[in-house]
């Protein structure tokens, strides 16, 4: 039967580790001190060596040849430990056994001495899985376990490991494999096995592998079966379904240019050839990032100069801030979708807009910039007089600040009776919402709302269908739906639709809603009510109508977001 690459070249001793060099003297160091500790911590991301350590530290303490603390891989012990056959040392997945009952059993039987090596170790893998009454089970063995027992523990997630654990282990810090360290194995391996591969090829595996030596493996072997002969550069990309340079950089260069049909049908063609979304939406992450990089520190390159001299003025390092925040939350939801291709192309076109509505950065002028500019020479008088002039200007065009208690001024479309008919309205409708709340209906109802998105496509309602997803569903009873936002402002935006809102909720879900919107200071404090129990939710009945509360305010579906900001925002003729 084939063996996987992977496990083929796992390591059999200290010398065939690579990148972890600082753990490994530790630990020698420890064995040839006799100062061989009962519990140890081994932490890092997937892939660089964990578990493998664990092993071979477990083979070189009850190795019976063993020399310059080299195992012999010959005694009863190494041959059993290699063949996953050693009683004496045991691995635990606590993915799978996390329970007190399984901990419980290993305590009852730590006091049993070693059938043929000098100690029992357990090797616990994903520890952090373990639930709090494990851990606790295992609290007092840990502290003081027979002088024959070792622990190993293992773990992607250290963070959820209790300080009581923690406290009683040597902690290991696993860092990911540098890429030369992958590109050094893999060549190696690559010449045992007579693969022929390029070196961008290589080094393509190295970057993608992310610092994951099992997975770069796992990758060559992958690259084996699909090439027919040499590995090549576009091999890599077509089995991990990724771009190559050139592609994200005209994709980049679309970006820039708004050119939104390009970038829809290149989004197109990647659905079409099973390209993997979530790993493109990295790479352009990337590649702003690096662009980033050389706008601000251009000597850091010593490749591709070329390219970023040509781009770095193309766009600010404002926008790519809001780039690469945008991608980055974007990775975050494709996590929890089953169509991660509308949400790149959702994302893209709100990124164009953005870029539309967000007016230019004015610089402030300084008062040396005035005095620079103006007479060759001021009396500190003429200077302090001109200082209190711009700072009196300032805070006159400086807007006030909105906080979430007070209402965002919208007299621009409601009268001061209506704004009054909408806040109570507002108050009826929380409470109607929280009357029979539950964590069940509410992802429930967020999966249903995502039909919604293909109406983002639809230039009659993709400025209101965005605004919608820019808030969280935070609850539903009934029919009654109470949704957060980021700022007063957009909560306010949200409350302005609800006539329109609610006509697309009952096309689309043939019933009818109650819709609300509140910032998130709001929320959290009807949320700590709530869990207080200091209100008395019973159902109330809605006193005024929505169509009498907007019946003066006149505009379409398609404008009611550009009138919203058209109070502060510029638009640049063309």
């Amino acid at each position: 039967m084939y063996q996987a690459l992977y496990r083929k070249y796992r390591p059999k001793n200290f010398d065939d580790v690579v990148g972890q060099e600082v753990i490994i003297k530790t630990l020698t160091n420890a064995i040839k001190n006799d100062k061989v500790s009962h519990a140890y911590l081994f932490t890092g991301p997937r892939g660089t060596g964990k578990t493998s350590i664990a092993k071979i530290y477990a083979k070189i303490l009850n190795c019976e040849n063993l020399k310059d603390l080299i195992p012999c891989e010959k005694c009863i012990s190494c041959t059993q430990i290699n063949n996953n056959q050693n009683i004496d040392v045991i691995e635990i997945d606590a993915a799978s056994n996390n329970g007190v009952d399984e901990i419980r059993e290993i305590r009852n039987k730590i006091g049993l001495v070693p059938s043929n090596s000098k100690y029992k170790i357990y090797i616990i893998d994903e520890v952090h899985m373990l639930t709090n009454q494990a851990f606790n089970a295992l609290l007092k063995t840990l502290e003081e376990p027979p002088s024959h027992i070792i622990f190993i523990f293992a773990t992607t997630e250290p963070h959820k490991i209790p300080r009581t654990i923690l406290s009683r282990c040597q902690k290991f810090d696993f860092k990911k494999i540098s890429n030369q360290h992958i590109v050094d194995r893999l060549k190696h391996i690559a010449e045992i096995e007579n693969i022929k591969i390029t070196e961008e090829a290589l080094n393509e595996i190295a970057v993608l592998a992310d610092g994951g030596l099992r997975d770069s493996i796992g990758m060559l072997d992958q690259a084996v079966s699909y090439s027919n002969d040499e590995i090549t550069l576009k091999d890599i990309h077509d089995i991990n379904g990724t771009l190559d340079k050139e592609e994200i950089r005209q994709f980049l260069q679309d970006i820039f240019t708004k050119n939104m049909v390009s970038l829809l049908e290149k989004i197109e063609v990647w659905e079409e050839q099973g390209k993997n979304i979530v790993k493109i939406t990295q790479e352009l992450i990337d590649e702003f990032k690096n662009i980033l990089l050389y706008k601000n520190v251009p000597e850091f390159f010593s490749t591709d100069k070329e390219y970023y001299e040509q781009v770095k003025d193309t766009v600010n390092n404002t926008q790519i801030y809001r780039y690469i925040q945008a991608l980055s939350e974007l990775i975050g939801n494709m996590k929890n979708s089953s169509n991660n291709k509308i949400l790149l192309e959702i994302e893209i076109i709100k990124m164009m807009d953005e870029e539309e509505i967000l007016p230019p950065k004015e610089e402030k002028t300084s008062v040396k910039q005035v005095t620079e500019e103006s007479e060759p020479i001021f009396r500190k008088e003429q200077i302090d007089e001109k200082q209190t002039k711009i700072e009196t200007e300032e805070k006159k065009e400086k807007p006030k600040k909105t906080t979430s208690k007070q209402n965002v001024d919208t007299n621009s479309f409601l009268s001061k009776e209506a704004q009054e008919q909408l806040n109570e309205l507002k108050k009826i409708r929380i409470n109607n919402s929280l009357i029979s709340v539950s964590q069940k209906n509410r992802n429930q109802f967020k999966e249903k709302m995502e039909e919604l998105k293909e109406l983002l496509m639809d230039p009659d309602y993709s400025k209101i269908i965005s605004l919608l997803f820019d808030g969280d569903l935070k609850a539903i009873s009934d029919k009654n739906i109470i949704f957060a936002y980021q700022t007063p402002l957009l909560a306010e935006a949200f409350n302005l639709e609800l006539v329109a809102l609610e006509k697309i909720f009952e096309e689309k879900f043939h019933e009818k809603y109650a819709l609300i919107a509140v910032d998130l200071e709001e929320w959290n404090q009807i949320k700590t009510e709530y869990n207080k129990k200091k209100n008395s939710y019973q159902y109330l009945e809605e006193t005024v109508s929505l169509n009498d509360i907007f019946a003066k305010k006149e505009q379409s579906l398609n404008n009611s977001i550009d009138d919203l900001f058209d109070n502060f925002v510029e638009y640049e003729e063309k």
